[in-house]
């Protein structure tokens, strides 16, 4: 990848390699790059400049999308918007009666044709990325590891048909978080999202409002067989079905999610769930300590990712309920995670059992 080094440290800002990227994908939106002029380019210079890329990207594909039915076709000449083949409008007589204009030839109709499908896969491609600009605007720089190349061209091959703009925003950000992080996102995730419906989405999005995660394990509490996620989320037996069926949730039953026995030694553990984390903090002789969950795939934790989480309280103490012993002190709180990888609690409260 021919991108600078904006730092001069092996790092390039994400907003430039989207911008490659699209450069020999997609086609070009913004050409201009980051000028580094001297080693000690600040950083609030570098995120102006990302912001000013990011909102250049989106404002070029929104006139695109306004203009496109009256106009009849955009085009690109020297890096500015341009008009292309103007739609002729119904033409009246003074009697106000519509008057008949030849129809064009077979020839020239399938042409129409073709340029409207290439010119609405085109729209839609530069829709999705600029979702993905406006994900990316204010990222710090990141190593400069490319995409796979197949991946790369799944992606665009998919985007391209990517209509609706609910869906358009969940594309782009995959695509920002595959720029950020390489293999995030494998081709099998791409093609359950490809056939995914509007209703399909937003019945996932519901249980990923319920997700946590504790190390490399990603689930629901379900200790009462689906009551209180159906009470706090709206999650009833036939979602749960329907997740199963896409893939997205385990169809196995009776799943258990379980601490062990801690003996003679202390165990601080970190459950994540958004922007909240709950912590148990296990002291000597705490014994095995389980919940009943349902787990998702892999599939299913890539594509939770996408989905903001909002907390609910209830759903908290419910987790933290589950884990109360008389050796556990358990706290809960705004998670913080360092560059460094350490997590602090903050804004933290202690769980007292009711």
């Amino acid at each position: 990848m021919a991108l600078q080094d904006i730092l001069g440290i092996g790092k390039v800002l994400p907003i430039d390699k989207l911008i490659d990227i699209m450069s020999t994908s997609v086609g070009r939106l913004s050409k201009s790059y980051f000028d580094k002029k001297d080693s000690d380019t600040k950083a609030y210079e570098i995120k102006k400049l990302a912001e000013a890329r990011a909102e250049e990207m989106k404002i070029m594909s929104k006139a695109i999308k306004e203009n496109y039915l009256l106009t009849g076709g955009i085009g690109y000449s020297d890096e500015k918007i341009s008009i292309e083949s103007p739609k002729e409008l119904p033409v009246k007589s003074e009697s106000n009666e519509i008057i008949e204009i030849p129809s064009q030839n077979l020839n020239e109709r399938t042409q129409n044709r073709l340029d409207f499908q290439q010119n609405r896969k085109q729209l839609n491609l530069e829709s999705v990325t600029a979702y993905a600009a406006d994900e990316l605007k204010n990222e710090p720089p990141i190593a400069d590891e490319p995409l796979n190349e197949d991946w790369t061209t799944r992606f665009f091959n998919i985007a391209e048909d990517i209509s609706n703009e609910e869906m358009q925003v969940l594309w782009g950000r995959i695509l920002a978080g595959e720029i950020k992080s390489p293999k995030s996102y494998s081709l099998r995730t791409l093609e359950l999202l490809k056939n995914l419906s509007k209703d399909e989405a937003e019945c996932f999005m519901k249980f990923c409002q319920a997700k946590v995660n504790s190390g490399n394990t990603y689930f629901i509490h379900n200790n009462d067989n689906g009551k209180l996620i159906e009470t706090e989320f709206g999650i009833t037996f036939n979602d749960r079905l329907l997740m199963t069926e896409l893939g997205l949730i385990s169809s196995e039953n009776n799943l258990e999610f379980s601490y062990r026995p801690t003996l003679q030694s202390k165990v601080t553990i970190v459950m994540n769930y958004g922007k909240k984390g709950i912590v148990l903090y296990r002291g000597e002789n705490v014994p095995k300590q389980a919940i009943s969950v349902l787990l998702f795939t892999k599939t299913g934790i890539e594509l939770s990712r996408l989905i903001e989480q909002k907390s609910n309280q209830n759903y908290i103490e419910t987790i933290c309920s589950s884990f109360n012993h008389d050796n556990v002190k358990i706290e809960f709180g705004d998670l913080l995670k360092h560059d460094n990888g350490q997590l602090m609690l903050l804004n933290k409260q202690e769980f007292v059992k009711k």
